[in-house]
């Protein structure tokens, strides 16, 4: 396949977890009647608590929380990347997203490897960071997983990029009020690695919203407001190759060049 259709289910979460997956679940059941290829929720869609906190929530992968999504996919026959839940294993939580492919298999888990430790927030307080990235090839699409606090850090990008990723997905929670940070690193990281870039954003009072996707030239070609809801994104990644001519920049990398110490 050379063309995909995507959406994004951008959500306020409240501090009823169970409200939160209703919500999101009802807003999944009129997405899917745009016949996407994948659907994307955002990071912590179950709920958001302090760091502290996260082991209340916990769950084990699979679980009783990862079957409810099993069984939205396989229903729908829909590819979905389970933004993010909190993960535990043994004694240790993670913030991981967790992939299902159209029949409802689990096909991977990424476990975010940045920790949100920034503007007062400390995400390590409670959580444990991952350590790999994840790849996944599903209806012929690779793709790469990232979450929230990741885009700030180039490297896992252009790792996705020089392993073949035709787009990453990103699901977040990214905090007001950084709007104009959270579309410049998108759009940024979107062009630096020429690919796609796919987010799904938490909404409301504590975050920006804003879901979108960038392209391959770093333009955004399909976003949201700030408002709950689902957003559609249809793309060609032959763009990727059309846009690697033209402009090469995984070809013109120099790994030689030494700074000089004056």
């Amino acid at each position: 396949m050379r063309r995909y259709r995507l959406c994004g289910v951008q959500i306020e979460t409240e501090k009823d977890p169970a409200r939160n997956i209703e919500k999101a679940t009802s807003i999944f059941r009129e997405a899917v009647k745009e016949k996407p290829d994948f659907i994307v929720f955002p990071e912590m869609y179950e709920i958001v608590c302090p760091p502290e906190e996260v082991g209340n929530y916990a769950h084990t992968v699979p679980s009783e929380f990862t079957e409810k999504v099993s069984r939205l996919a396989k229903t729908y026959a829909v590819n979905i990347i389970g933004g993010s839940i909190f993960e535990k294993d043994g004694t240790v939580v993670y913030n991981t997203a967790v992939v299902y492919n159209r029949e409802g298999e689990i096909c991977g888990k990424y476990r975010k490897m940045h920790l949100f430790d920034a503007f007062n927030y400390g995400e390590s307080k409670g959580i444990n960071s991952g350590s790999e990235p994840l790849l996944v090839v599903l209806d012929g699409l690779t793709f790469g997983t990232a979450i929230c606090y990741d885009i700030r850090f180039p490297e896992i990008f252009r790792y996705y990029a020089l392993h073949g990723a035709q787009v990453v997905f990103l699901p977040a929670a990214y905090f007001q009020p950084n709007h104009d940070h959270w579309q410049l690193n998108i759009r940024s990281r979107a062009l630096d690695n020429t690919l796609f870039i796919m987010s799904c954003n938490q909404t409301g009072k504590r975050f920006v919203g804003r879901s979108m996707v960038a392209d391959p030239w770093g333009v955004m070609v399909s976003s949201m407001g700030i408002e709950e809801g689902y957003y559609i994104a249809d793309i060609d990644v032959q763009r990727i190759q059309e846009i690697r001519q033209r402009l090469p920049f995984l070809e013109n990398r120099r790994f030689d060049v030494v700074p000089r110490d004056d």
